[in-house]
């Protein structure tokens, strides 16, 4: 059975939550949300640009936690660790989270051209394994193209290679 967000199931409204998955759905009822992976106590989970994703799964995280903050939310359930008693103010901590990494994805470039992968290693430092280095620049990418979007970035394609500047 396919569902899909406004739909009731069960009980639970569908609610849609883009950004760390194209399709992640949650379910609310009586201001008690389960979550997945949409806001997590102390970790944010990896919103990371991925090859045949969405072309912006930052901007589309930042607004599924806009809709949540204007939920009416006693508690949420995530896919990790304890449950959330406020999840409305860690919505909006995510939400400042990002922003920070935006302006810190913002001063990592130049003029010169930088990958993902470049600027992957001025916000995620350099001793990642290489698993955890393929969600870090991901996630770079993420906030690359966001910039890009709101006009802090510029973003290149040279025979292939795709690279940053500074605008």
């Amino acid at each position: 059975m396919a569902v899909a967000p406004g739909e009731v199931v069960g009980g639970w409204e569908v609610v849609a939550a883009r950004g760390h998955a194209d399709g992640q759905l949650m379910l609310l009822r009586d201001g008690v949300l389960i979550a997945a992976d949409h806001v997590l106590e102390r970790i944010t989970p990896a919103v990371g640009l991925w090859p045949e994703s969405r072309p912006d799964p930052l901007g589309d995280y930042l607004e599924s936690l806009a809709r949540t903050s204007e939920l009416e939310l006693r508690v949420a359930y995530g896919g990790h660790r304890e449950p959330l008693d406020d999840p409305t103010t860690r919505a909006r901590e995510i939400v400042a989270h990002h922003r920070e990494r935006l302006e810190a994805t913002a001063a990592a470039l130049s003029s010169q051209p930088l990958t993902g992968f470049d600027v992957s290693f001025a916000l995620f430092g350099i001793d990642l394994k290489p698993a955890a280095r393929r969600f870090a620049i991901t996630e770079t990418l993420s906030h690359l193209e966001r910039l890009v979007l709101e006009g802090g970035a510029r973003r290149r394609v040279d025979v292939g290679v795709v690279s940053y500047t500074s605008v």
